[in-house]
């Protein structure tokens, strides 16, 4: 076999590009740009989006979109894509526990209603109107005047309301952490395994070139 009469002599700066942690790096980059994560997120938020809106053209009471503490019932900042991934992160997690909230549609914020007139004895206009007190939606002097003066001095459930809420706000805060760390360990999974698979390539390339080596190339 003919000697080309040198060495070529290989440092590592060549192959530092396929540094496993810098191949990790630039996964996890990729990853968090991904049209098809973003893609992901964004159904999820218009979902939410349309539960909130649902409830409130219904104008029924729901601890659930309380909870979310995005603003008042008269206008809620809705799920939006924008924030970084962090932040996308964290609201995808709040959306999805959201969506697993019975009183987070229309039918199940309305058979909370029922229960609340059960349990306080209210007809169903006083259950609206306290609703609309609630809501700040009602437009009528009499009308206040007779949910302060009566319904919110005899059966008020502001109470009721404000720990449902509560207690679901802090369930969606725990299961959005849960959910964003679940979604980090899954990309580092990922991350881990393309990385596996390109320190093997490099592994390859090094054993091929003292192989070759041997040979005095």
């Amino acid at each position: 076999m003919a000697k080309l009469g040198f060495k070529i002599k290989f440092t590592k700066s060549v192959f530092g590009a396929t540094q496993r942690a810098k191949i990790k790096k630039e996964i996890l980059q990729a990853v968090e740009s991904s049209p098809e994560y973003r893609k992901e997120i964004a159904r999820v938020f218009q979902m939410a989006n349309r539960r909130i809106q649902n409830i409130e053209q219904s104008g029924q009471l729901s601890p659930a979109v309380q909870a979310l503490n995005k603003g008042d019932v008269k206008g809620f900042t809705k799920f939006s894509m924008k924030g970084d991934w962090n932040t996308l992160k964290i609201e995808y997690g709040k959306a999805i526990s959201f969506l697993r909230q019975p009183t987070s549609t229309a039918q199940g914020a309305r058979q909370y209603g029922q229960h609340l007139q059960r349990m306080y004895d209210l007809t169903p206009d006083e259950y609206s109107l306290m609703a609309r007190n609630l809501q700040g939606k009602l437009n009528s002097v009499s009308d206040s005047y007779f949910v302060e003066r009566y319904l919110m001095r005899y059966k008020d459930f502001t109470g009721e309301m404000e720990q449902s809420a509560s207690d679901i706000s802090t369930q969606i805060e725990s299961e959005a952490q849960s959910i964003s760390r679940a979604i980090d360990a899954e990309i580092e999974r990922q991350a881990n395994e393309v990385a596996d698979a390109m320190e093997d390539m490099q592994n390859d390339i090094e054993r091929i070139l003292r192989n070759f080596n041997k040979f005095g190339l």
